[in-house]
């Protein structure tokens, strides 16, 4: 039973990442299916809370640095690359997991938006280098930001697909589509995420999440069955994290609609 559950998970990943490919060099907005509601640039509806407005005033209101929560707020106010208005970089840290930033409410239940914008090596100004970051629904599931190195930056699914490739559910599952922008284009990603079912604190369904990447729905109402980096699943709600990972990645309307009972 082993062997066939772990020949069904890889013959799954191939499917999913052939559904991939056969989009690829199409832009998400000639997809089918592209949903502009769900894309850059979508205004937060009334009642959602807004977590970073592109001042350095709503991120020390909004935000704390993990996992030293005491620690002072490294990232940094930059320029919009590529339009107008102002942008929130990752900073601080050359390797994953030390300098990443966590809102300071903690929820179960929402639909959230982040727009982001992979841009390289930081300090070169020059978007055509390796990028890594990553969203953390509940500070759990992270939605994969990534780009590829090298020649193939312009389509990261000619350079691989997998669990670890952009807008994957990180070690986790593959996107159903790829919504790629070449590296300095905004990208979005808008998800609505339930929490796991609980009995008292006994885990007895997985958590599941809807996500549209630049407006094309790459995952629907997908069962996420692990957390990332080996974080343990519990009952508590978290908060909504930003990684950071030694790269030039830039943030602009971040916000959350509450939806946890």
């Amino acid at each position: 039973m082993r062997t066939f559950a772990r020949r069904f998970k890889i013959y799954s990943i191939a499917l999913l990442a052939l559904a991939g490919v056969l989009h690829a060099g199409k832009k998400p907005e000639e997809q089918k299916g592209y949903d502009k509601g769900k894309d850059v640039g979508l205004k937060a509806p009334k009642g959602a809370e807004v977590l970073f407005d592109g001042t350095m005033e709503s991120v020390r209101k909004n935000w704390v640095m993990w996992p030293k929560k005491d620690m002072e707020i490294t990232w940094k106010i930059m320029d919009n690359p590529n339009g107008k208005g102002k942008t929130l970089m990752t900073d601080g840290g050359k390797r994953w997991g030390t300098h990443d930033l966590v809102t300071k409410k903690k929820y179960t239940d929402y639909e959230g938006h982040v727009d982001f914008v992979m841009m390289g090596a930081r300090g070169d100004g020059k978007p055509d280098g390796y990028s890594n970051s990553g969203v953390y629904m509940q500070n759990r599931y992270e939605i994969q930001i990534e780009s590829p190195k090298g020649k193939n930056v312009q389509d990261p699914y000619n350079w691989k697909i997998g669990g670890h490739g952009i807008a994957a559910f990180c070690m986790d599952r593959v996107p159903d589509r790829n919504a790629w922008r070449p590296n300095g284009q905004w990208h979005a990603f808008h998800f609505v995420i339930k929490d796991a079912k609980w009995d008292g604190d006994k885990k007895v369904g997985n958590a599941r999440a809807t996500v549209w990447w630049n407006g094309i729905k790459v995952h629907d109402n997908a069962e996420i069955k692990h957390a990332n980096g080996g974080i343990k699943v519990t009952s508590a709600p978290g908060g909504l994290k930003l990684q950071e990972h030694g790269q030039d990645v830039r943030f602009k309307n971040v916000w959350i609609v509450d939806q946890s009972k």
